[in-house]
């Protein structure tokens, strides 16, 4: 990681064996200096968030296009249901009638739901372009803009259909932030809190002292921020690209939280809602094999509160349809369900050791 002093700016470089590219943090950067590198000579398409501001949307518009051989944008309407084989295909639709060359580059501008599905369309189109990423809200940031995971939905399972597609850039500029609600900003820090819980004990201290500072969204706070939970994700990444083996501690309330937002059918819950309520679950499933202690799970849910992170169950959910839906989780193993949990604040494990009963037994007794 680098920091300047001059600028505030933060700039990763995660180098992988087949596709390496640099990740940029900082307020106001969407400018020429990182993007024309990109763009130049290039057939662009657009695919952006249809909540970002237009007049945001023309000036980059504007700013790239005489550095391009063609330019076309497509605005997608960022929820589950449409991350979608529909919404790809419309996607594709434009790519194939502007009759776009292999030579081409998607650029996805949006939250986690458009920077997935460019991504994917990126993956699909002529057996892979090349795709750049520019993340405008936090949860996206932090997650879905780096790791090369790109993805659909299937109706009866969130991201069943994808690959594993790394971007050439990630532009992760803080000024969006700015105009996001409340919600939107807990959710992202979900992600973070996640973060400290698998990885790094100090970064999670670090949180509980600077949350306030981080929901105002003071520069430094949550530049800094930001950059300490990319520092853990691109760490995973690089060990473990295709999520072999240690990238799966990432999934720490995943398994549990996909599932909910299933049976939600996508509307009572974001994702970063279902993730923190998955990490309660995991939490207490942690606490329960004699991992952590119950002052350990009651000081996450603290931390969760003071973010702001709404971990209300909204409809009743029962408990043997929750499991149902963990078990069509794409993480497991045949009929084996793989659980990541804590061995501490800060370090986990995935476990497949964890029997149908006792899963079924802090379902029934926290839902």
């Amino acid at each position: 990681m680098f920091l300047s002093a001059k600028t505030n700016r933060q700039h990763f470089y995660l180098d992988l064996k087949n596709q390496s590219y640099d990740i940029k943090i900082g307020c106001d950067i969407i400018d020429l200096s990182n993007v024309e590198k990109f763009v130049s000579n290039k057939e662009v398409l657009i695919v952006f968030d249809s909540a970002i501001n237009g007049s945001r949307i023309m000036q980059f518009k504007e700013m790239i296009s005489k550095f391009t051989l063609k330019l076309e944008l497509i605005k997608i309407d960022a929820t589950e249901k449409n991350k979608s084989q529909e919404t790809l295909s419309k996607i594709h639709s434009v790519l194939v009638e502007n009759k776009f060359s292999r030579d081409c580059l998607v650029i996805g501008m949006g939250g986690g739901i458009v920077c997935d599905i460019a991504g994917f369309s990126a993956a699909t189109y002529q057996r892979g372009v090349n795709f750049l990423l520019i993340p405008t809200t936090l949860l996206a940031q932090v997650d879905a803009s780096v790791g090369g995971k790109t993805a659909i939905n299937h109706p009866k399972g969130k991201n069943m259909i994808g690959a594993f597609h790394q971007p050439v850039g990630v532009i992760a500029d803080t000024s969006f932030l700015q105009t996001l609600p409340e919600r939107e900003i807990s959710c992202g820090l979900s992600e973070m809190i996640k973060h400290g819980l698998i990885n790094d004990i100090n970064y999670f201290c670090w949180l509980e002292e600077n949350i306030e500072q981080i929901l105002r969204l003071e520069p430094k706070s949550i530049e800094e921020a930001i950059g300490k939970s990319i520092e853990i994700k691109t760490f995973y990444v690089k060990e473990d690209e295709k999520e072999a083996n240690t990238r799966a501690l990432l999934n720490f309330g995943h398994t549990f939280g996909h599932a909910i937002e299933l049976i939600g059918e996508f509307k009572d819950y974001n994702h970063g809602e279902a993730v923190a309520i998955g990490m309660i679950l995991a939490l207490e499933l942690s606490a329960r094999i004699g991992n952590i202690s119950k002052q350990d799970c009651l000081r996450v849910r603290d931390l969760m509160d003071k973010a702001k992170i709404d971990t209300k169950i909204k409809n009743p959910i029962n408990p043997t349809d929750l499991y149902k839906g963990m078990m069509g989780d794409k993480k497991k193993k045949g009929d084996i369900l793989n659980l990541v949990v804590l061995e501490g604040l800060g370090k986990a494990k995935v476990t497949s050791a964890i029997d149908k009963s006792l899963i079924l037994e802090i379902l029934n007794s926290s839902l």
